[in-house]
């Protein structure tokens, strides 16, 4: 597809202003779904595009290296592009690529993640797995969280705190829809409410049920693979990933900060499983120096935010013999093996799409030590 013949015209970046309508290509969607394209060598950036498209948009934001624009007219549409069959898409913050066909999707999130594990984390070609799908695109969600103010009930508009009223969620499941229909007869008070599906309250930490079981899946094949004596699970939550790995292992630690989470856990625990309560940079360090470096396998599901330097030295200082990080950033993940990469090299990324319509990529990561054969 070639460039709009009088892009050439478009005035140099100097005399580029706000509400100036500019023609360019969409040449690649940047992580959390906006697309990129080149209007006078700037970056420019849009909403509800689709990488190869032609539109035309009014430049909205100019900063020193980077514009912002709204799009006004795809002038040529992409085969990818799909009628979004929610109202409220792109006008709450929620989903970025309802507008896109799902198989697309999935290429686009791939290539995000294989491109922020070479560009940040300095890995030639990473060997990044077919994303797995989610099974369904739509009303997989089994709990949300909406707001209430002024009397409207609904979400946020994106980067604010209005909110824009709704009467259901597209990517929420039925029973959260309905949990919503009757919260909105109830006229709430202004505030934000938690609404989720029953079965799945109590610490059940992925939103996704069945991208969830995938996951467990994955984990436990590579966790017991080659596994030692001892697993730590950092951030456990409830104990999602450390019940069902506990008996592939002798010894079971899972680490997390929530007394509620906590206390599921060990409600749930068997004998060789112990749960801590409080942060990863306290109690992980004295855990791995007590045990078998060799012997240990380590899981990190930490927040977006990725570990902290105080977790990189614990495990630089004992270093476990396999390390599976589950990861909802592609840059923090990235960062993070940059920064254990004196002893480890990422083995294989396994991509999955924990929340489709949206921009997150969810990832399993195996790390494995120099030198060690697998």
């Amino acid at each position: 597809m070639k460039m709009p013949r009088d892009s050439s015209m478009q005035p140099p970046p100097s005399q580029i202003s706000p509400h100036e309508q500019v023609t360019f290509q969409i040449q690649d969607i940047a992580f959390g779904g906006r697309g990129i394209g080149r209007v006078h060598q700037m970056a420019c950036f849009t909403k509800g595009v689709i990488d190869g498209e032609i539109v035309n948009a009014r430049v909205v934001r100019k900063k020193p290296r980077f514009l912002e624009a709204e799009l006004l007219e795809i002038k040529q549409k992409s085969s990818h592009r799909v009628e979004a069959p929610c109202p409220y898409f792109l006008k709450c913050g929620g989903c970025s690529y309802q507008h896109i066909d799902y198989s697309h999707q999935l290429t686009i999130k791939e290539k995000q993640l294989k491109g922020a594990l070479e560009r940040i984390g300095g890995i030639k070609d990473p060997l990044v797995r077919t994303m797995l799908p989610s099974p369904e695109p739509f009303e997989y969600r089994n709990r949300i969280t909406v707001h209430v103010r002024n009397g409207a009930l609904g979400f946020f508009v994106e980067k604010s705190c209005e909110v824009i009223p709704i009467d259901s969620c597209r990517i929420a499941s039925q029973e959260v829809n309905s949990a919503l229909k009757k919260l909105k007869s109830q006229r709430p008070k202004d505030g934000d409410y938690l609404l989720g599906e029953r079965e799945h309250y109590g610490g059940f930490r992925q939103v996704n049920n069945s991208m969830a079981a995938l996951m467990l899946e994955a984990v436990q094949e590579f966790a017991i693979k080659d596994h030692g004596i001892l697993l730590v699970d950092a951030y456990c939550g409830a104990g999602f990933f450390t019940h069902a790995l506990a008996p592939f292992f002798s010894k079971v630690i899972g680490i997390e900060w929530s007394k509620n989470s906590v206390a599921l856990a060990r409600r749930k625990a068997n004998l060789h499983e112990v749960f801590e309560e409080g942060s990863v940079e306290e109690i992980l360090p004295k855990k791995l120096l007590e045990a078998s470096s060799a012997e240990t396998t380590l899981i990190l599901d930490p927040p977006s935010e990725g570990i902290s330097e105080l977790v990189v030295m614990a495990i630089v200082n004992a270093p476990p013999q396999k390390i599976i990080y589950v990861s909802c950033n592609p840059a923090t993940l990235a960062r993070d093996i940059k920064r254990l990469s004196t002893h480890y090299r990422l083995q294989e990324s396994m991509p999955l799409d924990m929340f489709p319509q949206t921009a997150e990529i969810e990832s399993i990561n195996i790390l494995t030590l120099h030198g060690a054969n697998h």
